[in-house]
């Protein structure tokens, strides 16, 4: 290697030149600051946002007020049905059901005034047979003697309605339990039953669609099903809900009638359907429970929707769902009554008929027009 190249190769002193046609910039140093732009602003806060409650005047803070109470008092006030499961609104204390029941009472045996059964007709006892059956097998109490007068709703009310309707080690009926009233008003052209607050009211237009004691068992269990169930006090605390929606409706520039309609139409007739639901899928339950067969429940929906025929029938604007509907969940539920029944020993017999008829019905279809029963009042 030549000596003049090994000096120029390992000298510390050699200078990298660069082309001429390659400029040397100096690099670009961003400078740091610890204040923002005066022009920047954080959006979330944005004075000139609608949300910003700095631009609201006094009605608009009111308005927000009311529907911010008013929804945290209907969160806390919301409760399941312990049948069903179904979440609802209810403020209704018992106490004031008390009152409730002694209002109604009166005005039952005012309207009815001279119209009852007295308690040793055969109608009377027919539907007292079935009643006490439905309530004591499920130990909901007793019906009052007849002999005694009315008991007061205080007394039917002193104890809350047990959600799981009350386990069998537990005081029977008949050891202070609560007690019902019946009435049985002489009155063929009203075709229909009803019960509320530990008050029960048939009528005897309803027994020849009923035929048997079974029939009339699908029909009593039902009602029972709604006072269990306390769709009435649930009725009550809708009616708050009710008036203010449609008050927040007004407030958006709506008509009052008009929104009143819009919310019956979303919010109440929707409501009254479920009701008519969760009472079928209950009386189903205790009248079974009674060891009736669980096929005369949607045999008998058959029935009364027959003597729905011929009247327009549209279903968002009722308050009962159709017949067809009902039926249908009826039947959907009876392996589940007939299950119900084979864990109840006083069933025995009742469920072994119930079986071979379940099975014959099944075999041949159910037949929704079966109407070759012979009425029968024993």
């Amino acid at each position: 290697m030549l000596p003049g190249v090994s000096r120029a190769l390992f000298s510390s002193s050699v200078r990298l030149r660069f082309p001429r046609c390659i400029s040397r910039r100096p690099l670009a140093v961003r400078q740091l600051s610890s204040s923002s732009p005066r022009l920047a602003r954080y959006a979330r806060f944005d004075p000139e946002h609608p949300l910003d409650m700095r631009r609201w005047d006094t009605g608009m803070k009111v308005v927000a007020g009311v529907i911010v109470g008013g929804g945290v008092y209907y969160v806390i006030h919301l409760e399941q049905v312990p049948e069903t499961g179904r979440w609802r609104f209810m403020d209704i204390n018992p106490k004031f059901e008390a009152k409730l029941a002694e209002t109604a009472r009166e005005e039952l045996l005012a309207e009815f005034k001279g119209k009852t059964l007295p308690p040793n007709h055969p109608l009377t006892r027919h539907v007292r047979r079935v009643v006490t059956r439905i309530l004591e097998s499920s130990n909901l109490g007793t019906l009052s003697s007849p002999e005694h007068r009315i008991v007061s709703p205080e007394q039917v009310l002193e104890d809350l309605w047990e959600p799981q309707l009350r386990s069998e080690s537990e005081t029977p009926p008949g050891a202070g339990g609560r007690v019902w009233n019946l009435l049985v008003v002489n009155d063929d052209k009203i075709v229909n039953a009803m019960a509320s607050y530990g008050s029960i009211v048939v009528f005897t237009g309803i027994l020849p669609v009923a035929r048997d004691e079974a029939g009339l068992a699908a029909i009593l269990g039902h009602e029972i099903g709604h006072v269990v169930a306390r769709h009435a006090s649930e009725r009550y605390s809708e009616a708050k809900v009710f008036i203010f929606l449609a008050y927040l409706l007004e407030l958006t520039g709506l008509d009052f009638g008009f929104a009143r309609m819009l919310t019956t139409l979303l919010y109440s007739l929707p409501n009254s359907r479920t009701q008519e639901f969760e009472a079928d899928k209950i009386g189903l339950t205790l009248s079974s429970k009674a060891c009736y067969d669980p096929r005369s429940a949607p045999e008998m929906f058959a029935r009364l929707g027959k003597l729905d025929e011929g009247y327009l029938n549209i279903s968002f604007l009722n308050t009962h769902p159709t017949s067809d509907k009902r039926i249908k969940q009826l039947e959907d539920m009876l392996p589940e009554a007939y299950a119900l029944q084979a864990a109840t020993p006083e069933c025995g017999d009742s469920l072994r008929d119930s079986l071979g008829a379940f099975r014959d019905t099944f075999a041949r279809g159910f037949n929704k027009d079966n109407e070759s029963a012979s009425w029968r009042w024993g």
